[in-house]
């Protein structure tokens, strides 16, 4: 019989994912497959579960979860030199990559998904010794999803992270950066960045139709020092797909960017909704790096 491991946060998307989980693990079986079932937690060693899957035969490893579960699992991939497939339910608060990769929402709609077998390389992003499914940023509205506190996320879903931003944003102020996107090279006073492996973040899909995960190449948005209403306005074109030769606006398509914070406070970046690597980052594409259920 195949197999999978299926790895889930139980605290992850209001904990809806638990009252599905005998009749998802049912389905598997249902197509000769056996679960192999990991709970995550804070305190877990998920290395041991996950470190010998080549040598095992598996299926696949499917996690059911948010960005920030499928990156703990997608760097121990890369740790670990890891071919086997990776699946994903998405059962977090805003599930950006999922949306990226058009997985349904329906849990069962996935497996379906996951069972048709159609696997497929695709890219990651690398920031200094870490890895990012989604997205590597930092500034205003980006660390959101770390300080949102756990209860009103539970609670309220994606809404909350748009609470916790506006209480951010009084007390936000721009900082400085060198920067250099492949060759190019400038220093400019900025409000945030984005480079995006995926398309989505904080559940907001940026529109690009040149936006993709096996083409080599990082999608890189840096929105300039402006005022705040001129900013609300900037981050819905951006979403939109729109004006992105606003003079406000830096967007790049590009295999690495390096960026150091000369001047200013920021908080410690982000990658895909939890805290990043201290300046200065280091940020690259690593082409086909992993195998994925599409």
């Amino acid at each position: 019989m195949r197999k999978v491991k299926l790895i889930y946060n139980s605290g992850a998307g209001q904990s809806k994912f638990t009252y599905f989980l005998d009749t998802i693990i049912e389905k598997f079986m249902e197509n000769d497959i056996e679960v192999l079932i990991y709970r995550a937690g804070d305190k877990d060693n998920l290395d041991e579960f996950l470190k010998e899957s080549d040598s095992e035969n598996l299926y696949g490893i499917i996690v059911a979860g948010g960005d920030g579960t499928i990156n703990r699992v997608v760097n121990i991939m890369m740790k670990y030199n890891i071919n086997t497939p990776l699946g994903i339910i998405p059962a977090g608060t805003s599930n950006d990559f999922a949306k990226h990769i058009n997985m349904p929402n329906n849990f069962y709609e996935c497996i379906d998904k996951i069972l048709s077998n159609n696997v497929k390389k695709v890219d990651i992003g690398k920031v200094n010794d870490k890895y990012f499914i989604n997205v590597c940023s930092a500034g205003l509205f980006t660390n959101s999803s770390q300080k949102t506190d756990k209860n009103l996320k539970n609670a309220l879903g994606k809404v909350s992270y748009f609470i916790t931003g506006a209480k951010e944003l009084f007390k936000f102020r721009p900082f400085t950066v060198n920067a250099k996107i492949d060759d190019e090279v400038f220093q400019e006073k900025i409000n945030l960045f984005l480079v995006f492996n995926g398309s989505s973040v904080g559940g907001m899909t940026y529109f690009s139709s040149g936006s993709s995960i096996q083409d080599g190449l990082l999608d890189i948005i840096i929105i300039k020092n402006c005022s705040f209403h001129e900013m609300g306005g900037l981050v819905a074109q951006v979403f939109a797909g729109r004006n992105l030769d606003n003079k406000n606006i830096v967007y790049r398509k590009a295999k690495s960017i390096n960026i150091e914070k000369v001047k200013g406070n920021c908080d410690r970046p982000d990658i895909d909704g939890d805290e990043g690597p201290e300046f200065p980052l280091n940020i690259s594409c690593i082409e086909n790096a992993i195998n994925m259920f599409l």
